[in-house]
């Protein structure tokens, strides 16, 4: 008899009315950034596209793509210096000139480095996608796995965006592709391609109900309802936005119409991101306005499967939106918009809009593109961009992918790399590490909990605004608090892990934690335990007969039993962050009948991870 583990999900409290009085100027300090595009070696001219801000290499510090359109992608690898050096022919790259609008960077193969997977064609027609699996750490080199992987089957599509997810919840990535239908002369379905291992992929869109056509351009990932399965939001620049409901079961079924989110024609894409920090994923939607006065889509998710359109209560404005992103940029704690105007023959200064909860659940908008620095170099054609900390020094940086479409020459230009000069907000990050959900740790749920009671949220993603990666190095902006009082993660795999007092103004890398159970519970009997965690690190498992719950600030986490406790004897996990073991229930006749707690502190036998006391199970004894 087997008994799965279940975990209570995060808590998704709203913020008080009292609080949001406070919020209004809590944190909204300024923060301003310079370009060091030029001094970094990362100007990379070209028509620039989707861009990726990741670590390639696994050296602790985060490397660009760069996505071209009829250009080679740059791959650029940072240097200890902070400046970046080419890597294509070292790397081994493809010299594909092909039409890429887009890269998705994410571990497809589950081996603790980063594949990249390239959209292509976009405007310009059919075009079969890139997949390059990363062996940096074998030969030293990509390899393309392009020919292998049956994604050459969508080489009739013209592909615009991508965003990645585990859609059937098994522990590897997908693929969710979105298509253009003008390239190509008539509306088209877009794409979901399963991951079966081995870098082979396979298209269940019919199966799973993603049979909408249209004319699509980008799209986000996320779990909207809070059911823990994966949404997809897409934007259709001629009929209505698709929001795809995951109902669970492999199959999608289209909510935007009863969710409040259709807003037909126009629409570049969007970014599914929790605006005002209640736990719930909001919606920010990017409309190509060239004309009129509709502002671009600002929703707010009621928590019931619908949204609440705010824009024209916050202060949206109209723009041609083709680039776009959202990031907290000023670390206040409340994600903000990076816009990007992108049309072809058209230079425009970039809108920045900072982004705060306002009384009566609303939100505010505030231009912040020219005093924060970002309109500093004119007018530009934006498309891509990626959020990440480059410097290492605790802010948001901003890398800038910059240019038309090849097909007109004279959109040409430069990209630019805004670095974060910093504020007095405080902040934490935490890189998330799969270990048996994904290793990327996409869709894990994050809050942090600070010193003044502001609920922090975030949600670990790849493939979102124009076709982007950001660093998967989460960044919490704290406001003028610097404590992290509380700090919860929820990861795909259903796992859920507590810190307190975790450490502000410094970056964490935490594994997944914790432990499953197969047996039946008896006295006297073996319970099979697989437990996971930091590689090589070190786990006691630990039980009591009494319920209680303890906040025990010592172990940076809540001890999950009360009355006296037993102590097992400590083993350890392997390399792969793995152990298998047993627990024997006490041969004590007195348990009959009652309920045995157990509960596990897992500890990097290196001490730079933080110790964790994970969840516990109750072993209920006939």
């Amino acid at each position: 008899m087997s008994y799965i583990l279940k975990t209570s999900a995060i808590a998704t409290v709203m913020l008080s009315s009292a609080l949001g009085a406070q919020i209004d100027t809590r944190g909204a300090i300024p923060m301003t950034y310079t370009d060091e595009a030029a001094a970094r070696g990362v100007l990379e001219p070209g028509y620039g596209r989707g861009t990726a801000m990741v670590d390639l290499d696994n050296d602790g510090m985060l490397d660009l793509i760069v996505t071209m359109s009829e250009m080679e992608d740059a791959f650029l690898r940072q240097k200890a210096d902070g400046t970046f050096e080419k890597m294509n022919a070292a790397w081994g790259i493809p010299a594909t000139l092909d039409r890429g609008w887009g890269v998705l960077a994410a571990d497809f193969d589950n081996d603790g480095d980063r594949d990249v997977y390239f959209p292509t064609g976009g405007f310009s027609g059919a075009q079969a996608n890139t997949i390059l699996r990363n062996d940096l750490s074998a030969i030293g080199k990509f390899t393309d796995m392009t020919a292998n992987s049956g994604d050459t089957q969508l080489a009739t599509f013209s592909s615009f965006g991508g965003t990645v997810l585990d859609y059937d919840n098994d522990g590897d990535l997908d693929i969710f592709v979105s298509n253009n239908g003008v390239a190509v002369g008539r509306p088209v379905r877009n794409a979901l391609l399963r991951n079966d291992g081995n870098f082979t992929f396979t298209d269940v869109s019919r199966s799973a109900g993603i049979t909408q056509l249209g004319d699509f351009r980008h799209c986000s990932s996320g779990d909207v309802d809070n059911d823990g399965f994966v949404d997809i939001f897409v934007g259709d620049f001629v009929n209505s936005n698709v929001l795809y409901h995951n109902n669970g079961d492999g199959t999608f079924t289209d909510t935007a119409a009863s969710a409040g989110v259709e807003d037909p024609g126009k629409n570049f894409g969007g970014v599914l991101i929790d605006f005002n920090n209640d736990g719930w994923l909001d919606l920010y939607g990017a409309r190509y306005q060239f004309s009129g006065n509709y502002p671009s889509g600002l929703y707010i998710n009621n928590a019931d499967g619908t949204f609440t359109d705010v824009r024209n209560d916050s202060g949206m404005t109209r723009q041609k939106d083709m680039g776009h992103n959202c990031a907290d940029l000023n670390a206040d704690g409340f994600p903000d918009i990076y816009i990007g105007t992108g049309h072809p023959n058209l230079k425009e200064l970039d809108p920045v809009k900072l982004v705060r909860p306002a009384p009566g659940g609303r939100l505010r908008v505030k231009e912040v593109g020219f005093s924060a620095g970002f309109q500093a170099l004119g007018k530009t054609r934006c498309h891509g961009i990626a959020f990440g900390d480059i410097n290492r020094d605790g802010n948001t940086d901003v890398y800038v992918n910059n240019g038309g479409p090849a097909f007109v020459p004279v959109s040409w230009q430069e990209n630019t790399l805004f670095i974060s000069d910093g504020n007095a907000n405080k902040w934490i990050q935490v890189e998330p590490i799969g270990v048996i959900s994904n290793k990327s740790a996409v869709g894990v749920r994050m809050m942090a909990r600070t010193g003044d009671n502001v609920k922090v949220f975030r949600l670990n993603t790849v493939g979102r605004g124009f076709c982007n990666t950001d660093s998967p190095i989460a960044h919490f902006g704290l406001g003028p608090s610097s404590a992290v009082l509380d700090f919860v993660m929820k990861w795909p795999s259903g796992i859920q892990q507590d810190y307190l007092d975790l450490e502000s103004a410094k970056a964490h890398k935490i594994y997944e934690t914790g432990f499953t159970w197969s047996g039946t519970p008896a006295v006297g009997a073996n319970i099979n335990v697989k437990a996971f965690g930091v590689p090589n690190g070190t786990v006691t498992l630990f039980y009591s007969d009494v319920a209680g719950e303890t906040r025990d600030r010592a172990q940076g986490g809540t001890v999950r039993m009360g009355g006296s406790i037993t102590f097992e004897t400590p083993f350890t996990l392997g390399s792969d962050g793995k152990a298998n073991t047993t627990f024997q229930i006490p041969n004590d006749p007195n348990l009959s009948g009652e309920t045995l707690y157990l509960q596990a502190k897992v500890q990097d036998s290196s001490g730079v991870h933080p110790l964790t006391l994970t969840h516990n199970i109750k072993l209920v004894i006939p």
